[in-house]
């Protein structure tokens, strides 16, 4: 497998310089060249590439060919390579990811950067709905049906996406994304999910908030301050996220016991993005 997206997308650059008419990417490679979150187990080491009837498929070293029927599909062009569209690769990869990464896709594209550029992505649920229903023979559609109930907007990293995904499918309230959490009309923090009734919030923290000293102790001082106004804060790493019932579910569901008897009590200053 390419180990970095860019060295994949010099392999399609590559195969679209022979100027192969009616060839498209797709499927794993269509996902790095549209930079969605795609799991590194699942990054490509080969190109995959899509034709369209009457048009035949590849047949060479390098090249996992697929042919795909041409109603409903959408081919767009991204930095001058031509695939097939976000939403159907999204659909694409139903039998190689679960429901959790499909999740993580589906808020990526539909969230895009607007919350930080103020750029609206231009998908919405509508056409990952669209694409569920035009894949719906394909294999994984079943995880792709329960994906797409679950897609939000907001979500600014597919961690976030897994455990949000991963406490709802287990039973607990959904959270709240990037909630901004003020007192006295002052931001005291904006947390990755909160569930503001039970003045929980829960940072997930990737390894560079180890290593990075600045972030280390910003975090330290975001949870004093949190906690100065009554709140608790649970940290989640990737590995708390692993395996087949995440051990984020039992902290953050035994957090909100703990809270449980200020559930009735308003959060003080709790105001919402």
């Amino acid at each position: 497998m390419d180990a970095d997206p860019d060295d994949h997308i010099e392999k399609c650059r590559a195969y679209a310089a022979q100027q192969r008419h009616g060839h498209y990417f797709s499927h794993e490679s269509a996902a790095l060249i549209h930079r969605m979150p795609l799991p590194y187990r699942h990054h490509p080491s080969r190109v995959h590439v899509a034709v369209f009837a009457p048009h035949w498929p590849p047949r060479m070293n390098g090249v996992v060919p697929h042919e795909l029927k041409s109603s409903g599909h959408r081919v767009v062009t991204v930095d001058d390579l031509a695939c097939v569209s976000p939403e159907d690769t999204w659909a694409q990869l139903s039998g190689r990811l679960d429901v959790a990464e499909l999740v993580a896709i589906g808020d990526f594209l539909i969230t895009g950067d607007e919350p930080y550029s103020g750029r609206p992505s231009p998908l919405g649920r509508a056409e990952l709905e669209r694409a569920v229903r035009h894949h719906g023979r394909r294999r994984g559609v079943h995880s792709l049906r329960v994906a797409v109930e679950l897609v939000r907007y907001g979500s600014l990293s597919p961690q976030e996406s897994v455990l949000r995904v991963a406490l709802v499918r287990a039973a607990l309230p959904e959270p709240e994304l990037n909630f901004r959490v003020t007192h006295g009309g002052r931001l005291v923090a904006m947390v990755d999910l909160a569930y503001p009734e039970a003045r929980t919030a829960i940072e997930y923290l990737g390894d560079h908030h180890r290593t990075d000293a600045d972030l280390y102790r910003a975090d330290i001082h975001r949870r004093e301050r949190l906690a100065s106004i009554g709140w608790n804060t649970v940290f989640i790493t990737a590995a708390d996220l692993a395996g087949p019932v995440p051990r984020a579910v039992p902290l953050i569901r035994a957090a909100l016991k703990r809270s449980s008897r200020d559930l009735c009590t308003p959060a003080p200053g709790v105001s919402r993005a």
